[in-house]
């Protein structure tokens, strides 16, 4: 009657899938071929630490924060995202394996303390998550 389009679950909406279950590593698969991709993009054997820390704070840490606030991501997820930016950041792509010179949670720290300042993907989550019930008890609208 409404000529709608029926289908089934899971789809895409918003560029989220809805699903009946938890998030698998194959639903995030978007994102991470998203983060990968952009890495890869930048021609980066001209950029120095600072340039690639700049783009890793600016662009490549922010593009998980839509999926960050709907979602409690998979740990396998956080950690590939993660593998991402600390292969951008020493290697220079988002697929190179090079040593890194420093911990990945030394440079999550803030500058004050001696990091890099570059937000940790999980704390990152769940405080986004925490501001959605947060939101819930004070009345405000989601």
């Amino acid at each position: 009657l409404t000529q709608f389009n029926t289908a089934s679950l899971p789809i895409k909406y918003l560029g989220l899938p809805l699903i009946t279950s938890r998030l698998t590593k194959q639903d995030c698969e978007p994102l991470l071929t998203k983060i990968l991709a952009r890495a890869n993009s930048w021609i980066s054997r001209s950029l120095s630490y600072a340039g690639r820390l700049q783009l890793i704070r600016s662009t490549l840490a922010s593009m998980h924060v839509y999926w960050c606030s709907t979602f409690i991501l998979p740990a396998e997820v956080i950690r590939e995202c993660e593998r991402t930016l600390r292969r951008f950041l020493w290697g220079g792509k988002g697929t190179n394996q090079k040593r890194s010179l420093v911990k990945w949670t030394k440079i999550c720290l803030p500058r004050s303390e001696g990091g890099l300042g570059v937000i940790s993907l999980k704390a990152w989550n769940q405080a986004l998550l925490l501001k959605q019930i947060w939101n819930i008890l004070n009345d405000h609208s989601l």
